[in-house]
């Protein structure tokens, strides 16, 4: 999401991109946090950066998915940029549908934060299935974890200080952890709302063959392309969310107040290294929510200025 109250970074790639940032909390009353999540995809290849930027622990090294091997996956570096922005999801894009997404009020137990999110999928899953089969692409809907303490298949699970919330591909879930969210976005509705269309984004992302084949890219990439790519691939999903935003604010239970707030939280970013200037966050996420089309989400072929 704008990296507003949010704010994943990308540790490595091969058929994994780790996305991880040190949670860090605003003084402002809407507190949102500084990590967005992790998109963790197949096989991690984590970029041999071994320092600390911003206050974010990177680790060195390859981590592997249970039972698979590295030669399983394309060569590294063999998928280019041009490659990842002729995804069919990109071109020539289609538009979102309109969505009457009937989302309750947020409640924070854990039924009803449960419900809260399950509701928002079903609005995210509305809003992309037709997108996604109409350029020929497999659709299926995301898993979704609240606990506290959970385990993924991807290799590892972030502290509460590298991550709020992330996105599994290998298990294709979408993280929240209650108590994380709850320390950071208290009661923020906008904010709950942003976080999760921009998770999804990442598993659209995932569905499309984006996350690999940009996975792909990643690997053996220096320090300064890596961080580039990891951009790239964070200012899409929020593109994507202002994109569902756009679809659905108006209809049912998110007004148009709601939406523009969400849209909004953008704007209140750190970790620009990692997700883009707080300018190019909400420039990207606006991109989604005035362009009503995927096209408009190709951060891929844009110069590398405009995902500064």
């Amino acid at each position: 999401m704008s990296e507003s109250r949010h704010d994943p970074r990308p540790v490595g790639m091969s058929e994994i991109q780790v996305v991880v940032v040190a949670a860090e909390r605003r003084n402002s009353p809407l507190v949102l946090v500084a990590v967005l999540g992790i998109v963790l995809v197949g096989v991690l290849w984590i970029a041999a950066l071994g320092r600390v930027l911003s206050g974010e622990s990177v680790v060195t090294g390859t981590a592997l998915a249970v039972g698979e091997t590295a030669e399983e996956y394309p060569r590294p570096g063999s998928v280019s940029l041009s490659d990842i922005a002729a995804n069919p999801l990109l071109a020539p894009g289609a538009p979102l549908a309109a969505v009457d997404c009937a989302l309750p009020e947020l409640g924070t137990d854990p039924g009803e934060l449960d419900a809260y999110y399950r509701i928002g999928i079903g609005c995210l899953d509305r809003a992309w299935e037709p997108v996604l089969t109409g350029a020929g692409l497999r659709f299926a809907s995301p898993r979704l974890n609240i606990d506290d303490q959970p385990r993924a298949k991807c290799g590892f699970t972030p502290s509460e200080d590298e991550a709020t919330a992330f996105y599994c591909d290998r298990d294709r879930t979408i993280y929240l952890p209650r108590g994380r969210l709850l320390r950071d976005a208290g009661e923020d509705s906008a904010y709950h709302l942003a976080v999760l269309a921009h998770e999804y984004g990442h598993h659209v992302q995932a569905l499309s063959g984006i996350l690999r084949a940009s996975a792909n890219r990643e690997a053996g990439a220096d320090e300064n392309e890596f961080l580039e790519l990891s951009r790239r691939a964070e200012l899409q999903a929020n593109c994507f969310a202002g994109l569902f935003f756009a679809a659905v604010g108006g209809q049912g239970g998110v007004d148009a107040g709601l939406a523009e707030e969400s849209v909004r939280s953008f704007e209140d970013t750190s970790g620009a290294d990692s997700h883009g200037t707080p300018a190019n966050q909400a420039r990207w996420a606006r991109a989604g929510f005035d362009g009503n089309s995927t096209a408009s989400c190709d951060t891929w072929s844009v110069p590398a200025s405009e995902v500064g």
